[in-house]
């Protein structure tokens, strides 16, 4: 077996932590997922009944031929086109009609099945994954859903429509949007200039979309926030992250430090700056626990900024921008008609102060001044 392609996906907790290989076996292309831990054994077990739900809820497309034999989930490599693809090439054509087509597609693949469709109620399993659930109550559902079938993860060969990479089915009811939101989302975060040539609000609103764009986003930041948080609260993730930032400033005070030329020094100066390092670091370990609960809190506000924020904020820029030039150039010709009111009114101050009738008038006010 020729390995081609590996990905270790050890940010999630220990429980969906998987590898994922391709690699060029006697049969051909294959592809490999395996657990990290053994905690994610369980997942994967999942993951191979979800090829058979799949084809129930959303025939006529299928499901990625899988097998797994308690070690490892085998699935057959296509070799046929992803929707992304097919995106990917009509913005790069600027083609803005085709990319409506191809999202109207994924649609109707998602929504394929009637017997799928149910209303939305609320389950423990959702507020789990997903939290808040009252903005979705009583709106459209689906009986069971591939939150992950995103334009990547659709593949076209031939006449036939497969999914692929099906780790995300859930078999509770969950709200049409908002799995309709995730998987046409995820295209804006892959292809290069999607926003500009159709905004995701446009498109959100071709598909018939109408839940509170913030209020999907914050479902999907929630779900994130289970796949790599562990069930006692701790998250590899946010400790990877940390540790990153602090190996990062020493190595730009390494940088700064270095070119003294005083070996003795450097390495005395290193050393100290070394034990602050770590010193922070245990500190920034042993208050993660307590700062947890801050950051959760936190991070809904942090995402909203860098992620389904930054489509709205774009937007107001732009609209700022050309309010805030008719408005510049407005106070500008109100400055050169300022400019111009003033001095008039100078010369006209100076020319009344010039004139002999105003002269004479000073001169009798002295004069009445003086007798007083």
């Amino acid at each position: 077996m020729r390995k081609l392609f590996i990905k270790c996906s050890d940010e999630r907790s220990r429980r969906f932590s998987i590898i994922t290989t391709i690699a060029r076996t006697d049969e051909g292309k294959r592809v490999f997922k395996e657990a990290c831990y053994e905690e994610g054994r369980e997942h994967l077990s999942r993951v191979a009944s979800y090829a058979g739900i799949l084809e129930k809820a959303y025939a006529p497309a299928k499901a990625c031929p899988v097998e797994y034999d308690g070690e490892k989930l085998t699935f057959a490599y296509l070799t046929g086109k992803s929707l992304e693809q097919m995106l990917r090439e009509a913005v790069q054509r600027g083609d803005a009609d085709r990319v409506k087509d191809l999202f109207i597609k994924q649609k109707s693949i998602l929504t394929a099945c009637p017997d799928n469709d149910t209303v939305f109620v609320t389950s423990d399993e959702f507020e789990k994954v997903f939290g808040e659930a009252e903005p979705y109550i009583g709106l459209p559902g689906f009986k069971v859903s591939n939150f992950d079938g995103i334009a990547g993860n659709i593949i076209f060969e031939g006449d036939d429509v497969y999914f692929i990479d099906y780790e995300w089915v859930m078999t509770f009811v969950m709200p049409k949007n908002l799995v309709l939101y995730h998987c046409l989302r995820d295209a804006y975060y892959h292809i290069t200039g999607l926003e500009e040539l159709l905004p995701l609000r446009n498109a959100l609103k071709l598909l018939g979309i109408k839940t509170d764009m913030h209020v999907m986003q914050r479902s999907y930041e929630h779900f994130f926030e289970y796949v790599i948080t562990e069930p006692d609260g701790t998250s590899f993730a946010v400790a990877k992250h940390s540790s990153l930032k602090a190996h990062t400033e020493l190595k730009d005070l390494r940088k700064t430090v270095m070119p003294s030329g005083n070996a003795g020094g450097t390495a005395y100066d290193m050393w100290r700056e070394c034990d602050r390092a770590v010193a922070v670091l245990t500190g920034r370990i042993g208050r993660l626990e307590a700062e947890l609960s801050e950051a959760k809190m936190k991070y809904a506000h942090l995402d909203d900024q860098w992620f389904h924020r930054y489509d709205e904020v774009r937007i107001e820029m732009v609209r700022n921008r050309d309010i805030y030039a008719a408005e510049k150039a407005q106070m500008e010709y109100s400055y050169r008609a300022m400019e111009t009111d003033r001095d008039t009114w100078k010369h006209m101050y100076e020319d009344v102060t010039g004139s002999k009738s105003f002269k004479a008038l000073q001169t009798v006010k002295g004069i009445g001044r003086k007798k007083g």
